[in-house]
C-alpha cells in the first residue's frame, strides 16, 4: 500500500449537504478567479464564508496546486504528461476534518495521455495549505472508506504481483454505477505492479446504522 492510498471525498455526500440552501453569498468584490479554476463556488461559500472562499477561488494557492499536480504526474506510472500540462480545477468540495479548520477536496482534470483526474485534500492551518494526494480518478469513497477498502483491494491483487515487486500504484479509479443516496455503488480500481496490470471491482454498500461496507473482487 502506497502513499496514494490516503484518499478522496464522497462527492455525492458533500453535494447532498448543500441542497435546499438559499440566499447564497457572493465572493468578495474584486476577487479574481484564475482561468484554470472552473469549479463553482456555491458549496465553498456556504461552508466557509465569503472571505475564505474568496481566497480559495483566487490565485493565492496556485503555486501549491501546481506543485501537487507536478508531483502526482511524476509519481503515478502509465501516463505521458508534458512538463507543464494544462489543468482544470473542476471541483472544490468542502470536507471538514475538525472544528475551526478549513479543509476541502480539489479535483483536477490534467491533459496527459490518456487524460487523467487527480485529487487532493487541502488543509488550511497556516498561511498556505497542507496538501495530501488522494487516489486518482473518479472514486466516490471518502478518505476513511478508501483507506479501509484499499487493504482489501491490495489483498485482491496480491497474486498478480510479480516476484520481488515492491512498487504498487493505484493509477486510476472509475465510478461505474449511478449514484443514489443509500444505494450500493460500484467502482473499478486499476493497479500498476512494477509494470504488471491488475483491476479490482469494489462494491460499496451504505447503511445508516453501520456506515459503508465494501467488497473487493479481482477482475480476471
Amino acid at each position: 500500500m502506497t502513499a496514494h492510498l490516503r484518499l478522496c471525498a464522497r462527492i455525492v455526500g458533500c453535494m447532498i449537504l448543500v441542497v435546499g440552501w438559499s440566499a447564497l453569498p457572493a465572493l468578495p468584490a474584486g476577487a479574481q478567479t484564475p482561468g484554470y479554476i472552473t469549479a463553482k463556488p456555491d458549496a465553498t461559500l456556504r461552508a466557509f464564508g465569503r472571505d475564505a472562499a474568496g481566497k480559495i477561488f483566487s490565485g493565492a494557492y496556485t503555486a501549491v496546486r501546481q506543485q501537487a499536480v507536478l508531483h502526482s504526474q511524476k509519481s503515478i506510472p502509465g501516463f505521458d504528461c508534458p512538463a507543464e500540462p494544462k489543468i482544470a480545477l473542476a471541483e472544490i468540495i468542502p470536507y471538514p476534518l475538525k472544528a475551526g479548520v478549513v479543509s476541502w477536496i480539489e479535483r483536477f482534470f490534467v491533459a496527459c495521455t490518456p487524460r487523467t483526474v487527480r485529487n487532493f485534500l487541502l488543509v488550511l492551518e497556516t498561511e498556505q495549505p497542507t496538501v495530501v494526494e488522494l487516489l486518482p480518478g473518479t472514486t466516490n469513497a471518502d478518505p476513511r472508506l478508501q483507506r479501509d477498502a484499499s487493504i482489501g483491494a491490495g489483498a485482491a491483487v496480491e497474486k498478480k504481483v510479480p516476484e520481488g515487486c515492491q512498487r504498487r500504484f493505484v493509477t486510476e479509479t472509475q465510478l461505474v454505477s449511478k449514484l443514489q443516496r443509500g444505494v450500493p455503488w460500484q467502482e473499478r480500481w486499476h493497479y500498476d505492479l512494477c509494470g504488471a496490470k491488475a483491476e479490482v471491482e469494489l462494491t460499496f454498500t451504505p447503511s445508516e446504522a453501520s456506515g459503508t461496507t465494501w467488497a473487493a473482487k479481482l477482475i480476471e
